[in-house]
């Protein structure tokens, strides 16, 4: 549970919004020899800020436990046919658009491969192998999942496939997860292929978190990185690295996202002035504001008012 928790964290913007979810699906299938594939499928109520993550995850041997590689995602989706009579038919059929029943869904699926089974795919192979089984540290990277991917995990969900098939169809749709993955996973730079190997260690997640979560509550007011290090009690280089290994970006970059996104809203839903936006947002001069909010957005603040 602590592995969803954790994805979810990066998922939702707001974590406390995590208490809406309710489990609605829970499956696991075991393909001997090969894989673990688990869906653990959540639904909610209210409209939720849901970005599509992705996680690589080693973990070597040790205590007993066994060493394994896994690709786990987060991603938004569909709960179909809700009414137990129903025979998903229309969703059998391809046409899972006009099903009345769905209800919109976090999935979160997890692919765990054996080494061995990893193994046995480089045998042979004179070139560097996918991911250094020899490494005695464990690594995380997260990655935002390509829409290769997304169609893919959307198959491993939905399909009418039972028994021996079933393991078959799972086996070879997680390889193609494996290689879309390889594709932003594997870098010619050792450091950035491998991520920040501290982020392994779940308390210095959390304080990358903590550093997201102030960005976010004071959108109206620019903190320094070095105060933001200081406030999470993190190294400044290890603060900026893990936050853009987290979420793809920089510091200031995310920053300026989320203060032009609140701005857009300020504008576009609740009518206020340009003025009245710049002011909230913390800035002193409204052309700088406009500035900002043009390079983010493509249009000036004026130019979406008449939208």
């Amino acid at each position: 549970m602590k592995e969803v928790q954790d994805i979810l964290s990066l998922a939702i913007r707001q974590p406390a919004m995590s208490d809406q979810l309710q489990l609605a699906e829970n499956d696991s299938v075991a393909v001997p020899d090969c894989l673990d594939f688990t869906l653990q499928r959540f639904t909610y109520d209210r409209p939720l800020p849901v970005e599509d993550v992705a996680m690589v995850v080693y973990q070597p041997a040790k205590r007993g436990q066994t060493a394994a590689i896994e690709l786990r995602y987060c991603v938004a989706g569909n709960k179909y046919c809700q009414n137990p009579g129903c025979t998903d038919q229309v969703c059998a059929d391809g046409h899972r658009d006009n099903c009345i029943q769905k209800s919109p869904s976090i999935d979160i699926i997890t692919v765990r491969f054996q080494p061995s089974f990893i193994q046995s795919l480089q045998k042979g192979s004179t070139t560097s192998t996918l991911f250094d089984m020899q490494s005695r540290k464990p690594f995380v990277k997260t990655i935002q999942p390509s829409t290769k991917s997304k169609e893919v995990l959307d198959q491993m969900v939905h399909h009418n496939y039972d028994g021996a098939l079933k393991n078959i169809f799972l086996q070879s749709k997680a390889l193609e997860l494996l290689l879309f993955s390889s594709d932003q996973f594997v870098q010619n730079d050792t450091d950035d292929r491998y991520g920040c190997r501290f982020l392994t260690q779940l308390e210095d997640r959390e304080k990358i978190e903590k550093a997201r979560d102030i960005l976010l509550e004071q959108l109206d007011a620019p903190i320094t990185i070095r105060d933001l290090a200081r406030r999470i009690a993190m190294n400044e280089c290890y603060l900026k690295k893990g936050f853009k290994a987290m979420y793809g970006t920089t510091i200031y970059d995310y920053f300026q996202k989320e203060r032009m996104e609140k701005a857009k809203s300020l504008l576009y839903e609740r009518g206020m002035s340009v003025s009245e936006v710049a002011i909230l947002m913390g800035y002193s001069c409204i052309s700088h504001f406009s500035t900002a909010f043009k390079k983010h957005t493509g249009l000036k603040p004026c130019e979406l008012l008449l939208r």
